[in-house]
């Protein structure tokens, strides 16, 4: 029932057909095999990847591997935030080539805070000048609906509360397999364990008693980013009654 007094279905009985390209039907899909992709391994707990977004040219250099169809495995360029990363995406030093994940770090809920749009990185210049128009990207942040990069997000737990990409170092391997959903560093347990005990939390500024506040009580974009007191209070009126009058 809704506030018409009519159910929905009343409601909408007169509305004519969608013209089914803007809302389509579902055995006519903008793509057969699109959507997302929910990654885990040894790197983190989940992951997403927008897979509708994966062009023909990211597929090919990246994915066609007849042994190991939608997998491959890559070097690591690492930033430290989105500051980093504009400071120094064009440093010829850093040696990222056509074949290079880059990752972003230190920009999830607590680290940024807030969780920031800027996993969705561009390659250096002098590769985008070759035609090389787009890496694999990866980060603990977030990034646009409308982005057109097949970019790993929402890397849970972030690396500002310990996650495994606060344990990345440039040169690292990972393996990336879409279709058994796993992305893995490709260094032994031991020396993970090792990386992981040498880990130090990073110091974080406050802007504002706000910034402090949220950091104390936010969780990770797996379970939503909520504030995790706020789910005490969930069908409040069910559960606790109505609020006191206030005069």
């Amino acid at each position: 029932m809704t506030v018409t007094g009519k159910t929905l279905a009343e409601n909408l009985a007169s509305v004519p057909e969608p013209d089914g390209e803007v809302i389509r039907p579902f055995n006519r899909p903008l793509k057969e095999k699109a959507g997302y992709v929910v990654l885990s391994g040894n790197l983190f707990e989940s992951a997403v990847i927008k897979t509708s977004v994966i062009s023909e040219d990211f597929r090919r250099r990246f994915l066609s591997d007849p042994e190991h169809p939608d997998a491959f495995e890559a070097k690591v360029v690492v930033f430290d935030g989105p500051e980093d990363y504009h400071a120094r995406i064009d440093d010829p030093s850093l040696g990222i080539d056509e074949r290079t994940l880059l990752v972003i770090r230190n920009c999830g809920p607590v680290g940024y805070p807030g969780s920031a749009e800027v996993v969705n990185m561009r390659p250096p210049a002098a590769l985008i000048k070759r035609g090389i128009e787009e890496l694999p990207t990866m980060g603990d942040g977030r990034q646009s609906g409308t982005s057109a990069s097949p970019s790993i997000l929402n890397v849970t737990p972030e690396a500002a509360v310990g996650g495994g990409l606060a344990l990345l170092k440039n040169g690292d391997r990972v393996r990336i397999d879409l279709r058994n959903r796993r992305v893995d560093l490709l260094i032994s347990p031991e020396e993970l364990a090792a990386r992981r005990a040498a880990w130090q939390p990073p110091k974080l500024v406050n802007q504002t008693p706000w910034e402090e506040i949220y950091r104390s009580m936010v969780g990770q974009l797996g379970t939503g980013a909520c504030l995790e007191p706020a789910t005490l209070y969930l069908n409040i009126i069910e559960t606790r009654g109505e609020a006191r009058h206030n005069h």
